[in-house]
């Protein structure tokens, strides 16, 4: 049973190692990423936070300093929820936008981008009349010397004005424009502007979302509006002008009960002073028309009687009066308005249900105003007036009631006075009608005279219903752009962006760059040798010893046969065939640099070039493809192998060299010939080594004729070449008895490059130490 790798441990030092050898790009990537972030926060205005402080009032608290159990116990008696509901509004916030103009945007041209300012020299207002598309306008106005060119930048249209005054809007240009302040316009070095106006809704919709107002505390009245913006100063107007504006509705909303009073009170006088005017002249003209004088002393007893009569009559009448002027005034007033408080009145329980119907309108209009219909409790205050203005109705139809028959109990009291009277002139009768009618008259008008005047009172002194704590203050350190968030953001992205593209070439790669990589797919097969790169592989006659790595790889890749060749038993030398999946991969050259190698060692040594159908021996000893060699002895029956031998004495090249000879039509028969096992049996003899270069095994099957003749099989693999899929296709070799004994050797390993892992080898020398170095940009392979 096979064993399973004991060590599955993560090699952090090697992926970091590859990682890092793409160091100069990375570096490249974060200078990149940090130039763009200086560029983003060199052209991005600042933006800062500007924050206001108000508190809310109550009712008690606007108009005097009276303590509640609620302040005592620190709990807020405020809506906080509904007084934002408010400042939130629509309603309030369109009336900032009209009064700051904050439709109108203006831009200044620089050198590489555009500035929003807040004030330019000129001021732009729309004129909707002349707009006829009634979607977002943008203008380019250029300020000249003496006027403005001006560009429509939907439709390209331009109009020169010749002076600093537009006051005709077209259709093209709906606004005029007039300096910000009278001489003070001039080119100046950027005398461009962009200048863009939003509809009044979408302004309003615009700074609905810029304005955050949220309560300073859970028990707390206060109130905190806070804008962020790129200008100070246009922050700090919006708050203000809320404020300002959300303080005047509060004020006018308070006022509407006592205007109400007043209103009907001065429509009253109308009345009044004319029956007043008649009453007189018609008083004046009775008694000058009858000589009307003094009364009788002894009628002086019933006078008195008849007086407190007249004046229970008196007082009846003027309730009942003032009952019907208050019911002639419900029956005039539309539904959900205020009625006229405190005309004179004597029923306490209508007053207090006139008083609790204004307040309950009150607060439906507010609520109306930031809820809309819809809403439940906008709902239920409605409900709550109409029940009250019918409680009003009931209560009054029942004090009229009340008075009626008061009235008609005085009016039997008096006529038994009358008659005691029957002794007194009729005409004295007719004088006292009339001096009541005068008399009840003027007491209506100066009771409504007074009432007047306390309401005018009321109105003057309503104050506001917030207190302002802070005005509009800006923080002076901006709050966006964050700089340090950005530089590390950009940082951060210089990293991850190549290390995740460096990561996505290492997934998708499916090439095997060193030992582990082979061991990962086959752990079966051992890796005998991993063999650095060598620069010019044609040329190792000539310089063998010019690369020392090579040479100490190829060393220890003959040590590690020998030990693979042990349990052999047969006579004679060692067979080690050299082959690969595919052309390319190296195996001719590391078939000639073992022969060297085991020269070295003092042993003899005869390399052969098995690969009949693409020989590439020849180049490494300077001869041709067309000199004889292995096909002619094989196709050849009296041929000796030995006369196609051919001796190499060249420096340290000293081996013989078996060549494969004119390239045959059917190798694989050629291989299958007994002369080859005949040829290999008699080499055994003469040599201590043989080693056969092959042809590539997944291309042709001319290696697998005789690979069951080989002791060894030494697969070249080459990295950066080779497939991982290819090694899958050795290992199937190997599981199919197609191939005997057999080791890996990884050819051509670049270790200073992307996939070397930075490994260097001790003894005194490193592989990286001599090997040669590459340009930073050319690791890409």
């Amino acid at each position: 049973m096979e064993k399973e790798p004991e060590n599955d441990q993560v090699d952090i030092q090697g992926i970091l190692f590859r990682y890092l050898n793409y160091w100069p790009w990375i570096i490249v990537s974060i200078i990149i990423a940090i130039l763009c972030a200086v560029l983003y926060l060199r052209y991005t205005p600042d933006s800062y936070n500007t924050v206001a402080k108000v508190k809310i009032l109550s009712d008690k608290e606007a108009t005097d300093i009276s303590l509640d159990l609620d302040k005592i116990l620190g709990k807020s008696n405020v809506n906080l929820e509904n007084e934002r509901a408010v400042l939130n509004s629509f309603r309030l916030n369109r009336q900032v936008v009209g009064q700051l103009n904050l439709q109108t945007t203006y831009f200044q041209t620089g050198r590489v981008n555009q500035r929003k300012v807040y004030s330019a020299p000129f001021m732009a207002k729309y004129a909707p009349e002349a707009d006829v598309t009634n979607t977002g306008l943008e203008f380019e106005i250029t300020i000249l010397p003496r006027g403005y060119n001006l560009r429509n930048v939907n439709t390209g249209t331009t109009l020169d004005v010749d002076n600093y005054y537009y006051n005709t809007p077209t259709d093209q240009f709906p606004f005029t424009l007039e300096p910000r302040e009278a001489g003070t316009i001039v080119p100046g070095e950027n005398p461009v502007y962009t200048v863009t106006i939003a509809s009044e809704s979408r302004a309003t919709q615009s700074l609905l979302q810029s304005i955050k107002i949220t309560p300073d505390g859970k028990n707390s009245d206060i109130l905190i509006l806070s804008l962020d913006g790129t200008n100070k100063d246009q922050s700090q107007d919006i708050l203000n002008t809320l404020i300002e504006v959300y303080s005047e509705d509060g004020i006018l909303d308070r006022q509407q009960v006592s205007k109400r009073t007043i209103s009907f009170i001065d429509e009253r006088f109308l009345f009044l002073s004319v029956e007043l005017d008649s009453i007189e002249l018609a008083k004046g003209n009775y008694k000058q028309n009858n000589n009307l004088s003094v009364f009788e002393v002894d009628a002086a007893t019933v006078i008195q009687k008849r007086t407190v009569k007249d004046e229970q009559l008196f007082e009846a009448e003027t309730q009942l009066m003032l009952a019907n002027v208050l019911e002639k005034s419900m029956s005039n007033t539309k539904d959900l308005q205020l009625l006229p408080a405190n005309i004179g009145l004597s029923s306490g329980a209508i007053n207090d249900l006139i008083s609790d119907y204004n307040l309950a309108v009150l607060e439906y209009n507010k609520w109306k105003t930031g809820a809309g219909d819809s809403n439940p409790k906008v709902k239920i205050l409605k409900q709550t007036i109409l029940d009250l203005n019918a409680n009003i109705s009931s209560s009054l139809s029942g004090y009229k009631s009340q008075l009626e028959e008061s009235l008609k109990k005085n009016q039997r009291a008096q006529n038994q006075v009358q008659q005691s009277f029957s002794t007194l002139p009729n005409k004295e009768k007719i004088l006292r009608s009339i001096e009541r009618q005068q008399l009840l008259k003027e007491n209506l008008y100066l009771l409504l005279l007074q009432k007047r005047e306390e309401a005018a009172i009321n109105m003057a002194i309503t104050s506001a219903n917030i207190k302002i704590i802070d005005y509009a203050i800006t923080n002076s350190i901006p709050v966006a752009p964050k700089r340090k968030i950005i530089y590390l953001g950009a940082l951060l992205m210089g990293i991850l962006i190549p290390v995740g593209i460096i990561y996505l070439k290492f997934l998708l790669n499916n090439k095997i760059y060193t030992g582990k990589d082979v061991e990962a797919i086959n752990p079966n097969a051992p890796i005998l040798g991993e063999i650095p790169v060598i620069t010019n592989p044609k040329d190792l006659m000539q310089n063998s010893s010019d690369n020392p790595q090579a040479e100490e790889a190829f060393r220890t890749l003959a040590h590690n046969l020998n030990f693979m060749q042990v349990k052999n038993s047969h006579v004679g030398g060692h067979v080690i065939g050299i082959t690969s999946s595919v052309k390319g991969e190296g195996k001719t050259t590391v078939s000639f640099k073992v022969a060297q190698t085991y020269f070295q060692l003092k042993k003899n040594v005869l390399i052969v070039g098995a690969d009949l159908r693409n020989p590439q021996l020849h180049p490494y000893i300077n001869e041709t493809k067309d000199k004889a060699g292995l096909s002619n002895y094989l196709s050849e029956s009296d041929s000796n192998w030995e006369d196609y031998v051919l001796n190499i004495n060249e420096g340290a090249n000293r081996f013989d060299v078996l060549l494969s000879g004119a390239i045959p039509p059917m190798p694989t028969v050629l291989l299958s010939n007994p002369r080859f096992e005949k040829f290999i049996k008699e080499a055994r003899t003469k040599y201590d080594y043989i080693i056969i270069d092959t042809a590539p095994t997944l291309l042709v099957s001319d290696t697998l004729t005789f690979a069951n003749k080989l002791d060894f099989t030494l697969y070249v693999l080459r990295s950066g070449v080779t497939k991982k899929q290819l090694v899958d296709y050795s290992k199937k070799l190997v599981d199919e008895n197609k191939l005997g004994d057999m080791g890996y050797v990884v050819n051509d390993i670049d270790y200073r490059g992307s996939y070397g892992y930075g490994y260097n080898y001790g003894y005194g020398y490193g592989y990286s130490a001599e090997m040669p170095n590459k340009a930073w940009y050319q690791f890409w392979r």
